[in-house]
């Protein structure tokens, strides 16, 4: 009992380090947005995320560590993070952004009902709650007000590509952490190589640092999931997913100097408190396990 408890502890801890590098991610992505469309810099992000892989590893171990015994189901995790700016990019087109953001954060839900389809993992209430927690919590902080269907459905294309991604990773959990680095990039670079030429502008020497910090953010946030569906499973890791809202507001006060609004707070609470349960109620699940053993 006390190697499964380390190893859903580690998941978490793991699954935390994602969603405070999330919002990084998106500044510097949102630094590149000032010059290049959505997708170039999608593109940019995984170009860079393959030139670091490739720097780092082939000079220490050659192409061994990209070797893979599942090549299909790799390629298919790249295409969810292909599906997941692809939506995202259809979803701006027809609605509003708060909407979008609402609407996406149904994705720790759509993980776990994956896990229990797919991988037979069963979700306890505190799960489902904290996984609710996130669509309600982004509507308080984003003020959503609900789209139209076209909307609605690119941006549940988005929400349901990550969660796509997070149960495949886990089923990919015995590949090299490197080669599954590798083909998830490739498998959304090459898609969204397409989109991003038809709209691709110069790249200054300005765009330069922006572009790196986004490849090295993808490759630690990839990971870091990876690595926390590798110790535990995905109804441990999904449920705190949405703490990425709680980092990303404030990253938005310190940045912008902007007020906290009583929707905010509230959206906060919501989050914050249904983590906390969750968490509260596997220390205490653990405990009693091994009382009993």
């Amino acid at each position: 009992m006390t190697d499964r408890a380390d190893n859903i502890a580690r998941g978490q801890m793991f699954a935390v380090l994602a969603t405070l590098l999330w919002p990084l991610q998106e500044a510097f992505g949102g630094v590149l947005m000032r010059q290049h469309q959505a997708a170039q810099v999608v593109a940019l992000r995984y170009i860079a995320h393959l030139l670091l892989l490739g720097a780092f590893v082939l000079p220490r171990y050659g192409l061994r560590p990209f070797r893979t015994q599942r090549p299909g189901l790799q390629v298919l995790r790249g295409l969810c993070m292909f599906g997941m700016p692809a939506g995202f990019i259809l979803a701006a087109g027809l609605t509003r952004i708060g909407w979008i953001w609402a609407v996406f954060w149904l994705m720790p839900a759509m993980a776990l009902a994956g896990a229990r389809f797919f991988l037979n993992e069963r979700p306890g209430l505190f799960a489902w709650a904290a996984a609710l927690a996130g669509p309600l919590g982004a509507a308080a902080i984003w003020d959503a007000v609900p789209g139209n269907l076209a909307g609605t459905a690119a941006a549940l294309l988005m929400g349901g590509s990550f969660a796509g991604y997070v149960v495949l990773s886990r089923v990919l959990r015995r590949e090299e952490l490197i080669a599954s680095l590798f083909y998830t990039a490739v498998g959304a670079l090459l898609p969204i190589g397409y989109f991003a030429w038809r709209v691709w502008t110069p790249v200054a020497a300005a765009d330069v640092v922006p572009a790196i910090l986004t490849g090295l953010l993808s490759l630690l946030i990839l990971g870091a999931f990876d690595k926390a569906v590798d110790a535990a499973p995905v109804t441990v890791v999904a449920p705190v997913i949405p703490m990425v809202l709680l980092w990303e507001l404030g990253l938005k006060v310190l940045q912008h100097r902007t007020t906290v609004l009583t929707a905010d707070i509230v959206g906060i609470i919501l989050i914050s408190m249904s983590c906390v349960f969750y968490l509260s109620s596997n220390h205490v699940q653990e405990r009693r396990q091994r009382k009993s053993a």
